[in-house]
């Protein structure tokens, strides 16, 4: 039986989402305290998942809401007892059950793309969601936001203001990339569970079951550039990350810019369609930064490190700001090309 699920903006095409993902790998500790913590009535309301973008923090989400959310008689299974042909886990998936609301980014008000930020307007659903009544006096509503760092400052308040006063039988999942981009005081209002990235051999998995990837050299490979992110390892495997990691590193590592390679780069990082091989391009060149920077520190060249250090900030504000502000993604990239070489350059040359 085929699930629709709901469209979401980082959905990439041929992976199974979370709510679709049966298997969570790797995060033992983790699922084996939030157990714990279900089993003994200590569960916080309000518990963060943080750590690197895709390493299954939202998998794991949602499988602690399938355990939530279970039938009275089925209250003794543990979290990632995944029954995927019950209509627990198929509502879940589906965005329909009543127990559980899923915040993301939301579509464009003009229907095409998404926002670049969770609204207050999306803060605001959890209301009418909160009045609804409980299919029984002891059922958990659960919410999920994905990520909370994508909540803007009128979202962030709003849903402070639930936190310091949850409802009954509520529990809030927020899951955060990294550390930054959360206020103090909804991490203060919050438990704190820490994700790890995952072992290669872990990744290996995931990219067997998810895109039936059978090459031992390439999974290896792209497990590798994954840096402990099963996510960055699929756009790599599965979506021409390899190609495009060969086509910069020749950029990067000329003497002088090739304009015509980087115009060639520009021009699909600049392919509004898809925003998948942009973001494949960027974690590359802030790849290389951190890479340039960590050689400079070892080989006593602290200064030319430092500056690397402080451009990879800059950057990754700056691609911040290009997304909040809709600029020409062509265009943007060719100049970001541009600085990097000669960032590194004069790095190696220093």
């Amino acid at each position: 039986m085929v699930i629709e699920v709901p469209e979401v903006h980082d959905k990439l095409e041929g992976v199974s989402p979370p709510q679709l993902t049966v298997r969570l790998h790797g995060h033992t500790d983790e699922i084996a305290f939030l157990s714990d913590a279900v089993n003994t009535g200590k569960l916080h309301h309000a518990v963060i998942f943080e750590g690197e973008r895709g390493i299954g923090k939202a998998t794991a989400a949602f499988q602690l809401a399938n355990r939530l959310l279970l039938p009275a008689r089925d209250l003794g299974a543990p979290i990632g007892a995944i029954d995927p042909e019950s209509s627990t886990f198929r509502q879940i998936a589906q965005g329909s059950h009543p127990g559980l609301l899923y915040l993301t980014r939301p579509k464009n008000d003009a229907g095409t793309g998404f926002k670049q930020a969770i609204t207050v307007d999306e803060i605001r659903r959890l209301q009418r969601f909160f009045s609804m009544t409980a299919a029984g006096p002891d059922s958990y509503r659960v919410v999920i936001i994905d990520p909370v760092n994508d909540l803007n400052r009128n979202a962030a308040n709003a849903l402070l203001k639930l936190l310091e006063e949850p409802p009954a039988r509520s529990v809030f999942i927020l899951i955060a990339h990294g550390t930054g981009g959360l206020l103090p005081t909804i991490r203060s209002r919050c438990q704190i569970l820490k994700f790890s990235p995952l072992a290669n051999g872990e990744i290996g998995r995931v990219l067997t079951e998810q895109i039936g990837a059978e090459d031992e050299a390439a999974i290896a490979r792209a497990a590798s550039l994954g840096g402990g992110s099963a996510r960055r390892a699929l756009l790599f495997a599965q979506f021409g990350g390899l190609e495009l990691e060969e086509a910069l590193d020749a950029f990067l590592g000329a003497a002088r810019p090739d304009t015509r390679s980087a115009h060639k780069l520009a021009e699909i990082a600049g392919n509004r369609k898809s925003d998948v091989h942009r973001d494949i391009l960027r974690e590359l060149v802030l790849d290389r930064m951190r890479e340039e920077a960590t050689t400079a520190a070892r080989t006593g060249r602290m200064r030319a490190a430092e500056r690397i250090a402080a451009a990879d900030m800059a950057m990754q504000e700056r691609m911040r700001m290009a997304d909040a502000f809709n600029l020409d993604r062509k265009q943007d990239f060719l100049t970001l090309l541009a600085d990097v070489h000669d960032l590194l350059f004069a790095a190696r040359t220093s």
